[in-house]
């Protein structure tokens, strides 16, 4: 082996490694190009997440409103359940009253039914007692009169001295 023959086996070898060389530097190459297009697709992926998340965001905050407008519905829902309550109550005291005043008024008229009764009977009582005490009277006029004409003519009948005693 001489120094001809060690020339060419290293031309060879450099052509070799050369050859070796391209072709790594090729795929490197590919895997460059490969990240390139893996770190554009990350962006867009990464675009896409923030816009996910900045969506996402307005979502939790538009169902954070909706849960307290939730939560001032239900309050106000209770608090018009309690004046429900408490009118219906009123209401049922208003009936229950209603209906004493009611009884009231049944019981008053019914006393005064039996009072107009007996102020129509006591009318009556009275016309009738006026009549008798009208009779009494007229009985007792005609018997005074009688008794008055008798003892004129008892007076008359005697003599004169006798009258004056």
């Amino acid at each position: 082996m001489d120094e001809k023959d060690l020339k060419q086996i290293n031309d060879m070898f450099a052509h070799h490694v050369g050859i070796v060389v391209e072709d790594f530097q090729q795929k490197l190459d590919i895997v460059v190009e490969g990240h390139q297009v893996l770190n554009e697709k990350i962006d867009c992926v990464q675009d896409g997440l923030t816009g996910l998340t900045t969506r996402v965001d307005r979502i939790e905050l538009t169902t954070l409103k909706l849960e307290k407008g939730q939560e001032r519905l239900e309050k106000g829902q209770e608090r018009l359940e309690k004046r429900q309550e408490n009118l219906e109550n009123r209401q049922e005291r208003l009936e229950k009253r209603q209906e004493n005043l009611e009884n009231r008024q049944e019981n008053l008229e019914n006393r005064q039914e039996r009072m107009e009764n007996r102020q129509t009977n006591l009318e009556k009582e009275v016309i009738n007692l006026r009549e008798d005490l009208s009779k009494k009277i007229d009985n007792v006029a005609s018997e005074i009169a009688a008794h008055r004409a008798d003892t004129e003519s008892h007076i008359s009948s005697q003599p004169p001295l006798q009258r004056g005693r």
